[in-house]
């Protein structure tokens, strides 16, 4: 299990402002940027591997509010399929609590993998609710694809997301 060193007040404050600037910072990106390019496959959720800080970072249920309220956030701003985001945020958070006890979370590619995991239960859920609106078998192979490249460039870009926030970081106990 993870197990967090005790923080005095003022570094506790300014780990929760660190953090919130981090989310404030990707989730203008999510919400400004990131729809405005070209190819869907490109259009990562950039708050995905964040959610792995956020879980090494703080308790369970802190880190589950957390995963909750930016994940309520990233529906609110996407406008569809309600509740993938505040799911595979708390998923994710649980996940890595539950398998820190096995797994050394400073590793880049066991980020990677659980990042990847989380992205590919995002993109199968994706897919699955694309798969029952009415299209052609092409345009429908084409989204899974899409769904693949994405899961793929998430956990690929999952360690130069984790990093900034957890650089300089022991584990304790």
């Amino acid at each position: 299990m993870i197990v967090s060193t005790s923080l005095s007040h003022g570094d506790a404050v300014k780990k929760a402002l660190k953090f919130s600037f981090c989310c404030s910072l990707l989730l203008a990106l999510q919400a400004q940027i990131i729809p405005q390019l070209p190819y869907a496959a490109l259009r990562v959720d950039l708050l995905l591997p964040l959610m792995f800080a956020v879980a090494v970072e703080y308790s369970p249920l802190t880190g589950v509010l957390w995963a909750g309220s930016l994940g309520f956030l990233v529906d609110v701003f996407s406008g569809e399929f309600w509740g993938l985001h505040v799911g595979s945020y708390v998923v994710t958070v649980c996940l890595v609590h539950m398998a820190s006890d096995s797994f050394d979370w400073h590793n880049p590619a066991y980020q990677m993998g659980l990042v990847g995991l989380c992205a590919l239960g995002q993109s199968v859920a994706l897919g699955l609710f694309f798969s029952y609106v009415p299209m052609d078998s092409a345009t429908l192979t084409s989204i899974w694809i899409s769904l693949s490249i994405r899961t793929l460039l998430s956990a690929t870009i999952a360690p130069l997301l984790i990093y900034p926030l957890l650089s300089g970081q022991t584990i304790g106990g």
